[in-house]
């Protein structure tokens, strides 16, 4: 059972995610060997979508595998549980986003549900996920995650 953690050194907080292998066996994959070094990515938060935000890495400077079509669970912002981290593939590393509540739009979501976070970071999902919010819109200061492999 592989596992990555998500940190925001901001708050103070890293969240546990299990990778979902089975669900999306190479989307996971691709995750895995792209976490090889921890990555750092900015983070963002949308206005209508709902409680959602999604982080990007700066496109690397060696070529990395992508692939914007993958993802065998497609899903709408609407479907997709709180506690879920999805993975889109584009602009090198491609976006990790993190679902912390309720999410309204009826829209196709790049990439697919990779893995869940651990019951027990819920909580500190919702402390991420609002502090991207207030960071975003009403500081305007840049916030960052960090993504890795879990040890």
């Amino acid at each position: 059972m592989k596992q990555i953690q998500l940190e925001f050194p901001t708050i103070d907080t890293t969240l546990t995610a299990t990778l979902l292998e089975k669900e999306e066996p190479e989307l996971t994959e691709l995750l895995w060997e792209n976490l090889e070094q921890p990555i750092k990515l900015f983070c963002r938060h949308p206005v209508s979508t709902g409680q959602e935000f999604s982080a990007a890495a700066r496109p690397p400077r060696h070529p990395v595998k992508t692939g914007t079509a993958l993802g065998r669970n497609k899903r709408m912002f609407c479907e997709i549980q709180p506690g879920s981290v999805n993975y889109s593939v584009h602009g090198g590393y491609g976006g990790i986003s993190l679902y912390y509540g309720p999410c309204t739009e009826p829209i196709t979501v790049s990439g697919a549900v990779v893995a869940k976070i651990q019951p027990q970071d819920m909580e500190n999902l919702r402390k991420a996920g609002e502090t991207v919010w207030n960071h975003y819109y009403l500081l305007h200061t840049p916030i960052t995650m960090t993504a890795r492999r879990h040890p």
